[in-house]
């Protein structure tokens, strides 16, 4: 039997869903809860064990002082042990959140919580999350609605918690002075998050799936056109470390079956998967509701899976970012991406590549937009695999040079550059849709004219 599920989404539109009534939301969100939290435990666990307790407490001091901004590994800055337990005690601390405000897990959730960890290796901590945090909960005060319709722009919108650090550490100002101005803008940001996304998701209408990253991006070119304003030039870091690029493909790899794994002990259906392969993965899209959990586990299995391929076939190393952005990617594989759309996009960069002679011998910055570049992948789902590499290959273009508009504070740069391509590429897309179409019904008028 089906049931009718409404939601609302991270904007506050409501949105129906089918589901088959065996899977309740209570059963399975709790499921997923417990779910996340073994992962966070896994994570510090990792961190707890791969260093003496005088490392990990060297390596989480020296990660909260970074200013943050792109791009800061912090395997670079810290060492293998910090940033696991970094990225294991934010994820938990988010998720402890959404548990205590009753938020369902459900798939855009998921993708928050795996976007939270992922970037926790090259951007954010608890220091610099805290603030966007308590300014959405302020936010829901205001409008006095339930903190739950805006736990997805809290968790994504953590992309600007470089601004905390880089006002508290990256800068002339005394450290007491920075701190609390730093907390005071991060308030103020996650205030102003939730109406800004509402509004620019029109902008590029779904067919990006880093919304929250656009809107972040418009916040922290302000911010960063507001401090050099003032005379701070914004130093943007290439702080990436390759030292531990074994073990990093290692955990990946075993996350990736691990999904795989627990997805066909649910029973997953070869049915449910090829319900997610036909959905063009445009906002929003909730890939348990539309189908199952399992399939949509072995589905983010299965993308790790493919990402880390991708980054062996590009002979790259898996530094913070390139963990950070497979983690996402997997996240994203419960939000809109799989295989069918994503792969479109993969090879629109790497052809672009191919063609520019600016990356030289370096794969880095080719891997890590190609893999955040699958924010587009809609565009391929929706309209077609050419249309869909197009956007990879003009996404390549693109991305290199928005970052100086807000220097590295949007850690979601990919993003950012992805909300312009997708606003470009479909008002033109549609219109070549709708003059195909209106073609198409001319000839069938006259060939019935003709009969």
């Amino acid at each position: 039997m089906l049931e009718v599920i409404r939601m609302e989404d991270f904007m506050g539109n409501k949105t129906i869903f089918l589901r088959r009534k065996d899977k309740t939301s209570p059963l399975f969100s709790s499921f997923l809860y417990k779910l996340m939290a073994t992962y966070c435990l896994v994570l510090i666990a990792i961190g707890l064990f791969s260093e003496s307790m005088s490392d990990l407490w060297w390596g989480m001091q020296a990660i909260f002082l970074a200013p943050s901004n792109l791009t800061t590994d912090y395997f670079a800055v810290g060492n293998f042990g910090s940033t696991f337990f970094n990225s294991g005690i934010l994820t938990f601390v988010s998720l402890a959140l959404a548990w205590y405000k009753k938020v369902e897990l459900n798939g855009p959730m998921l993708a928050a919580f795996f976007t939270v960890s992922g970037f926790s290796f090259f951007g954010k901590d608890i220091f610099n999350s805290i603030p966007i945090f308590l300014g959405v909960l302020c936010y829901a005060r205001l409008v006095k609605k339930p903190y739950s319709q805006f736990s997805l722009i809290a968790l994504f919108g953590s992309a600007v918690s470089p601004v905390i650090s880089y006002i508290a550490f990256g800068t002339r100002l005394p450290v007491e002075i920075g701190v609390l101005l730093g907390y005071l803008v991060g308030i103020l940001i996650g205030i102003i998050l939730p109406p800004l996304s509402a509004h620019f998701l029109q902008f590029h209408q779904g067919f990006s799936l880093y919304n929250v990253g656009f809107t972040s991006g418009i916040i922290a070119m302000f911010i960063a056109n507001g401090l050099r304003l003032f005379g701070h030039e914004i130093v943007t870091p290439q702080l990436i470390s390759t030292q531990y690029s074994s073990s990093a493909m290692f955990f990946l790899i075993i996350l990736s079956i691990i999904l795989i794994i627990i997805g066909l002990f649910l029973h997953a259906s070869w049915n449910d998967l090829k319900k997610i392969f036909s959905e063009p993965g445009t906002l929003i899209t909730d890939f348990i509701a539309l189908s199952s959990t399992g399939a949509t586990l072995i589905n983010m299995g299965i993308m790790g899976l493919l990402m880390i391929l991708f980054v062996i076939l590009m002979k790259g190393s898996f530094s913070g970012p390139i963990v950070g952005a497979v983690l996402t990617v997997m996240g994203f594989s419960a939000f809109g991406n799989h295989w069918k759309n994503s792969l479109p996009i993969l090879l629109g960069v790497f052809l672009a590549s191919l063609v520019s002679p600016n990356y030289g011998n370096d794969p880095f910055p080719i891997i890590l937009t190609a893999l955040f570049g699958t924010s587009l992948a809609p565009i391929a789902g929706n309209y077609g695999t050419i249309p869909g590499v197009f956007a990879g290959f003009i996404h390549m273009t693109l991305v290199s040079n928005v970052g100086f508009l807000h220097g590295g504070l949007n850690l979601y740069n990919n993003g950012f550059s992805c909300g312009f391509v997708a606003a470009f590429m479909v008002p033109i897309l549609n219109n070549l849709q709708e003059l195909k179409e209106h073609r198409n019904e001319r000839k069938r008028t006259n060939s019935s004219y003709r009969g």
